[in-house]
């Protein structure tokens, strides 16, 4: 029996819970191979997901750091000492953010490898790294907030 459910003007079929004692072992074999199929293309999904995070990541805190490498250089026949200190500590902010990006990647795979293994300690073990890969990013993120605000400070107020 199938259900009909009408959302957001579109219309999704919606399979019944399956009682699993109630069907063959064919049946149930054909029920995982579904589940499986699901479940793999939910993990890509995610996987693309943190790919494009890590990237970002990098990409915004490196372009970052070449941009004020480039301003550096634009600046520095002026009187660029009462820049310089506001400059390095966003540069320094920079290089660190872009490590962290790094450092997700790491922990992502590491995550990943645990996950694989499909043991209730290795899971445990998954999940924290997996919450230490989202700190990580977060503090990427972070660093570029603030080296970006730092820069436009020093900019401004000099």
């Amino acid at each position: 029996m199938e259900y009909i459910m009408e959302n957001n003007n579109q219309l999704k079929a919606v399979l019944p819970a399956i009682d699993v004692t109630l069907i063959s072992i064919e049946q149930r074999i054909e029920l995982e191979k579904i589940r499986a199929q699901n479940l793999a293309s939910g993990l890509s999904l995610v996987e693309s997901f943190a790919n494009i995070t890590i990237k970002a990541i990098m990409m915004l805190n490196g372009g970052a750091a070449i941009a004020i490498l480039a301003f550096l250089g634009n600046i520095i026949s002026t009187d660029y000492s009462k820049w310089i200190y506001g400059i390095v500590w966003a540069l320094g902010g920079y290089s660190i953010g872009a490590a962290c990006s790094a450092i997700v990647a790491f922990l992502s795979y590491l995550s990943q490898s645990h996950y694989n293994s499909m043991t209730d300690e290795t899971d445990k073990s998954a999940d924290n790294i997996r919450c230490w890969a989202i700190v990580f990013a977060i503090i990427g993120v972070g660093l570029f907030v603030f080296s970006s605000i730092v820069v436009g400070a020093t900019i401004r107020y000099y």
